[in-house]
């Protein structure tokens, strides 16, 4: 019989070799072996949708397995998500949503969904500025220039967004409560009848994506105060941000991320989180997101849950704050 010591090192060989082959498997896992779904809780056309049928398709030819889009729009985008979240945590039903995400349940009377425990941050997919513009005739080019303007016509300048509880309304609230303006907030069902609006004269200023206000900027239909956001965008240089300006809680730039059911495993998370990093690194895609004032990213799974856990609770005190309501 041999001594205990040699069992007990046999042993160890032996549960090392294991934990081993368990790694190796872990880090191989054999995903996807069939179609993986990818939820947009947005109408199809929009720019999450655009985006996202972007990644699907490089995604498809990465796998060699089908990735479609499914388009589930409502509830501040909040059907799409929980549609989601009780989905079978097995990576083959994902999620590509926005900020909004972290947003919409505050809005609600009953707040019965929580993000951040319902759903797996897999990674921060793009990020995107918000850029307050004004009608040409407005004279203000600067958002300074706008506070010292509608302080000396009170109750004639409103500002106009694409609904009620969006970023851009629970932007300009921040930017009413820190300049001391009493804007009132007129909420379009969409951003293309507020800028439609802007255009004619029927509003003065608007809070909007770089994607529609790229365009009518260059042909001089609006001009730019100021992007939210960390630093300027690289759509719009040539715009400061509201952070450099020294305004403060404008600093953050809406992102776009991909999601799974809360226990999906975290193989399974690390591999799609990976793959979908690669893709975003592709030049092609890069440019052709950019066009749309699209910054990609990417990050790993857990950078990521802690940007959600963050935004989630800036914004519930936000909403808070501004009693802002969606019922």
């Amino acid at each position: 019989m041999k001594p205990i010591a040699d069992r007990l090192a046999a042993l160890f060989v032996f549960v090392f070799s294991l934990s081993a082959l368990s790694a190796h498997a872990q880090t191989n896992v054999a995903f996807p072996g069939r179609a993986v779904a990818i939820t947009v809780p947005f109408p199809a056309g929009g720019a999450t949708d655009i985006l996202t049928r972007g990644i699907a398709q490089r995604l498809t030819e990465k796998w060699g397995q089908s990735v479609v889009v499914d388009n589930k729009p409502g509830g501040g985008s909040l059907i799409g998500a929980e549609s989601v979240a009780r989905a079978t945590p097995d990576g083959y039903q994902l999620m590509l949503t926005i900020s909004t995400l972290i947003q919409a349940p505050h809005l609600r009377a009953q707040n019965t969904f929580n993000p951040v425990q319902s759903l797996t941050p897999i990674t921060e997919v793009a990020r995107t500025p918000l850029i307050m513009v004004v009608h040409p005739d407005v004279n203000a080019s600067t958002p300074a220039e706008l506070v010292t303007l509608v302080k000396s016509q009170p109750g004639k300048f409103s500002y106009g967004t694409y609904g009620t509880g969006s970023s851009a309304h629970l932007y300009g609230f921040i930017f009413n409560k820190q300049t001391g303006l009493d804007m009132e907030h007129v909420a379009y069902k969409g951003e293309a009848p507020s800028v439609n609006d802007l255009i004619g004269g029927q509003i003065p200023i608007v809070i909007m994506s770089g994607v529609g206000a790229v365009p009518n900027i260059k042909a001089g239909k609006m001009r730019p105060l100021a992007v939210t956001g960390p630093a300027r965008a690289p759509i719009l240089p040539q715009v400061p941000s509201f952070k450099e300006l020294g305004y403060t809680g404008m600093d953050d730039a809406g992102w776009f991320g991909l999601f799974a059911p809360a226990g999906t495993p975290n193989v399974i998370v690390d591999k799609i989180s990976a793959d979908v990093r690669a893709v975003l690194a592709e030049p092609a895609l890069k440019e052709r997101m950019g066009a749309l004032g699209l910054e990609l990213t990417g990050s790993s799974p857990q950078t990521f849950q802690a940007t959600v856990a963050r935004d989630y609770k800036k914004w519930r005190q936000v909403v808070q704050d501004s009693g802002i309501s969606a019922n």
